[in-house]
């Protein structure tokens, strides 16, 4: 007898459920988004999983969520919109995931990871993406991995989740899979394996592979140099919205990397992944405008795309607009200001270890104190900056302290 009440129960919960379908999706009947709700939360109650997923989806993410699910727009009372909850939407996963609904487990694993007013749970995340083992479920788990979040970093299981993400088609799984046979991460560095599964995430168009691919040809890792294969798989990932392919495509035509040199180019591609927020790119525009390289001079154009990068904390912008205050190039005269950002840059420079650049903000601080500008010209304080930044290589803070100590 309780068998067949369960296995009653269980029909009339999937007959409600598809009853529910149709009054969202408006199949032989008019669109009743109230008598949808009814409908599929008594199904939820007597336990169907599908039902009870869509409860949570519901709770998660609104009618928003419900439209994206059945791809449908829906017309519902105002107090529907305003039934979010977060901790309601964990409850009617958890119920469905208990039961084994794939989807469910991996949402409740999202919730878990995000953390979005409830306790973020990295352990509990691992647990329910496991069993998800979804194409985005495995995705997470091999970042859990990578990362060492709710577990020990561990690179070889990320690799292998990340397999098993990339089988199931997800190429940010494949994309990650590259990068880490390219950094020797839960391996030996494998520029073969690397390219090859750059490649297969490329061929869904993530713009992220593109890109990478495109620094390997550009700086023969595991491939003969090809700046024009370079160039190519940049152009596509820029067409896909890139700012990072953007710049770097600026930055070729700026140094003449198998193109001729060409500012014009160089300024367009630079100024398009500047306006999506590329400090790289703002920087280097900035300089274009300061330099009048290919346009005329404009220190006002180049002062706001400076100061745009330092917004984001660009070291290099701080010193290129160090040198605009000490020559009063299109703002006044304030070596204070100058040395302040050049103290700034230098900082910077030194928090992540950019030798390069570290020797020159010296050499440029080193330089206002020797001329001594906005201060007394103080040589020994200048030879002891020269000196320094030569020890980083740089041959002309060298010839400067000869000089000097002649």
């Amino acid at each position: 007898m309780s068998n067949d009440i369960y296995e009653f129960n269980k029909i009339d919960a999937y007959n409600k459920l598809e009853e529910a379908k149709k009054y969202i999706c408006g199949e032989n009947t008019k669109e009743n988004f109230n008598k949808f709700m009814i409908l599929c939360k008594m199904s939820a109650l007597q336990n169907n999983a599908h039902a009870q997923y869509i409860m949570g989806i519901f709770y998660e993410d609104g009618i928003e969520g419900l439209e994206k699910y059945f791809q449908t727009k829906i017309m519902a009372d105002e107090k529907y919109y305003e039934m979010i909850n977060n901790k309601k939407a964990v409850e009617w996963y958890e119920k469905s995931s208990k039961d084994g609904y794939k989807e469910s487990q991996y949402a409740l694993g999202s919730m878990y990871f995000k953390g979005i007013d409830i306790e973020n749970n990295y352990e509990k995340a691992l647990y329910w993406f496991k069993n998800s083992k979804t194409e985005f479920a495995c995705f997470y788990v091999g970042y859990l991995y990578e990362k060492g979040l709710g577990v020990s970093q561990d690179y070889k299981n990320a690799i292998k989740w990340y397999e098993k993400s990339a089988s199931l088609g997800n190429s940010n799984a494949a994309y990650n899979l590259g990068v880490m046979y390219k950094m020797g991460q839960g391996s030996e560095i494998d520029y073969e394996k690397a390219i090859e599964w750059y490649e297969k995430a490329a061929q869904t168009n993530n713009k992220n592979a593109l890109c990478n691919l495109a620094m390997m040809y550009r700086y023969g890792e595991g491939v003969e140099v090809d700046y024009k294969k370079s160039m190519d798989l940049y152009e596509k990932a820029a067409e896909l919205g890139s700012e990072v392919a953007m710049y770097q495509l600026g930055y070729m035509y700026n140094q003449g990397l198998g193109v001729n040199v060409d500012y014009e180019q160089a300024r367009i591609w630079y100024e398009k992944s500047a306006n999506l927020g590329c400090s790289d790119a703002q920087c280097n525009l900035g300089y274009i405008y300061q330099e009048g390289l290919g346009i005329e001079k404009n220190y006002e154009e180049a002062i706001k795309w400076y100061e745009k990068a330092i917004e984001q904390n660009e070291s290099i912008a701080k010193s290129n607009l160090a040198e605009m205050y000490i020559f009063g190039h299109g703002v006044d005269v304030d070596c204070d200001k100058a040395l302040a950002l050049y103290e700034e840059a230098l900082n910077d420079a030194r928090d992540i270890g950019d030798e390069e650049e570290i020797s020159i903000v010296l050499f440029n601080i080193a330089e206002m104190y020797e001329r001594g500008y906005g201060m007394k010209a103080d040589i020994e304080k200048a030879i002891q900056l020269y000196e320094e930044s030569a020890t980083y290589g740089l041959e002309e803070a060298q010839d400067r302290l000869d000089n000097l100590k002649k």
